[in-house]
Order: structure tokens, then C-alpha cells, then sequence
């Protein structure tokens, strides 16, 4: 079975970036990008590179999303920061 290993990040100007890694997370084929003008928001995930594999990436994306965004609305902080906004 095939697997996708892959790095998803973006670039400041709003640009996609995608980069395949190989099975100790370096880029196969690197974005000519720096670390700097990335976002710091990156998804690093693993899966079979099949239809089935690509279908459930897009559950799980999508289920994440939601979670996120129904926190975001009702003025949550999310579960993975529980003390942002909080001051001291």
C-alpha cells in the first residue's frame, strides 16, 4: 500500500504550499519558501494514498473544522489552548 506523507502550510501571500516528506518528515522536493514568510500554521499528516485514504483525510478535516469553528463562534477558546486569552 502506497502512503501519502505529507506538509501543508502557508506561504504570507495567501499561496498553498504542499510538500511530500519522506518517513522521517524531510521534504522530498522543498518549497524554495523560507520559514519565515510561512504562516506558523502547518498540518503534517499520514495517510494511504487511495481513494478511501483521500476520502476519509477529508472527513477528518472537515470534522476538525467544525470543532474549531463552532468553538470560534461561540467565543471559545479551542480545546488544544485552554489557557490562551487568559490573563494573568
Amino acid at each position: 500500500m502506497m502512503w501519502m506523507f505529507r506538509r501543508y502550510t502557508i506561504h504570507r501571500d495567501g499561496d498553498l504550499l504542499v510538500e511530500d516528506l519522506d518517513p522521517a518528515g524531510k521534504p522530498l522536493d522543498p518549497e524554495p519558501v523560507a520559514p519565515e514568510d510561512r504562516l506558523p500554521v502547518e498540518l503534517v499528516m499520514l495517510a494511504p494514498d487511495d481513494p478511501q485514504g483521500k476520502a476519509q483525510l477529508l472527513d477528518l478535516l472537515e470534522l476538525a473544522y467544525g470543532l474549531e469553528s463552532e468553538g470560534a463562534a461561540e467565543g471559545e477558546t479551542p480545546p488544544s489552548n485552554p489557557d490562551a486569552g487568559k490573563r494573568s
